[in-house]
């Protein structure tokens, strides 16, 4: 009876964890790899160049170094882009990025005292920079191109992020689900077997 008991308490916690709602669940529907849901869930839109990577145990703060703001320009020649993979923590979802690699980036606003950003959608969100044109022709569709140089810093918009309104099809904050990633999956199993071999 117990080993029947343990199989089952082991069971019932991968199931647990298989089920729960994770970034990749919540980031890779089929319309994210998709310009026109890109554009209408991104606080702004760059093109530029990797210049620095700057790796953490559980995340990455790439520097970019800005050629072009496409929408929603900042004051800003660099920014940073957190992912939330690291030295020993890797996230299936996330954009990867090489130094001195050319990128065209959807972004949300993580913290723009810091100028940090991540990619609004997960790795569909990194697009090459020969999309440009595709996202424009999506900006001007939406009403959100405007005509003057993009390139130019323009301090006005910065008040403006925290202004604009939620989309219902933006991505949850995934820094608020518990639990969720292969690592968990990890040791809830190690954790369900110890017990299991405790409980003989």
């Amino acid at each position: 009876m117990k080993p029947i008991h343990s199989l089952f308490i082991l069971f019932t916690l991968t199931i647990l964890l298989l089920c729960a709602p994770g970034p990749a669940a919540a980031l890779l529907i089929p319309e994210a790899a998709e310009i026109p849901y890109q554009v209408n869930t991104s606080d702004r839109i760059i093109i530029g160049t990797v210049s620095e990577v700057d790796v953490h145990y559980d995340h990455t703060i790439f520097t970019i170094t800005v050629e072009e703001w496409l929408y929603n320009p900042l004051p800003a020649e660099k920014i940073k882009v957190r992912t939330e993979t690291g030295k020993y923590v890797w996230t299936e979802d996330q954009a990867e990025f090489t130094l001195n690699e050319s990128v065209l980036l959807m972004l949300r606003d993580e913290n723009l005292d810091k100028q940090l950003f991540s990619v609004s959608v997960g790795f569909p969100g990194k697009r090459p920079v020969s999309d440009r044109d595709a996202v424009i022709e999506e900006l001007k569709a939406q009403g959100k191109w405007r005509e003057e140089n993009q390139t130019e810093n323009e301090t006005n918009s910065v008040g403006t992020a925290g202004e604009q309104p939620a989309d219902s099809n933006s991505p949850s904050n995934t820094e608020s689900t518990p639990f969720t990633g292969i690592l968990w999956l990890i040791v809830a199993v190690l954790g369900a077997a110890v017990c299991a071999g405790k409980t003989k």
